[in-house]
């Protein structure tokens, strides 16, 4: 289901999850959240399964429309997110309607912030993860961070997390 459109997409903004993990001794690093718990906290706000992907921000935020009214959370860094030019709050789960527009101001503190939308980030697992890694150009979406103009799909229901 198309969710977001991705209006300007900052800094380094990437799909990632808790990691890739078994594929080292073959040259494939973990890749994964920088903060793990922020990315758990941020998912478990919205009711996705903790490891679910979401999308790291990194320092200047990116600017997103929303396609479908949807729940999110963002948890980690305050990079003074807006919705709809109103400020919101960090480390809640926030309603937001179709058409609704965020962005970030300026890291009032840490760098990296997590957004998690309500049944998770649909990208293909790649070696057991949605991670991106861009070295490699796997995972994520389409292995590389967001550009202006992407549509991200999030899942249609939770089960379908796992089905994928």
């Amino acid at each position: 289901m198309d969710t977001i459109e991705v209006i300007e997409p900052g800094f380094l903004t990437t799909v990632q999850d808790t990691g890739r993990y078994g594929y080292q001794r073959y040259g494939v690093p973990v890749a994964g959240a920088m903060d793990i718990l922020a990315l758990r906290a941020a998912n478990l706000l919205v009711g996705n399964h903790e490891e679910n992907a979401c999308l790291e921000i990194t320092l200047l935020g990116p600017k997103l429309r929303f396609l479908v009214d949807t729940t999110i959370a963002l948890a980690g860094a305050d990079l003074t997110p807006t919705l709809d030019g109103i400020p919101i709050t960090t480390w809640q789960s926030v309603k937001v309607p179709k058409g609704s527009i965020i962005g970030f101001q300026h890291s009032r503190s840490g760098i990296r912030a997590y957004l998690s939308v309500a049944r998770g980030f649909d990208v293909p697992k790649v070696m057991g993860s949605r991670s991106t890694y861009m070295n490699a150009a796997i995972g994520g979406f389409q292995g590389r961070p967001i550009q202006t103009g992407d549509v991200l799909r999030s899942f249609k229901t939770a089960l379908d997390v796992y089905q994928k």
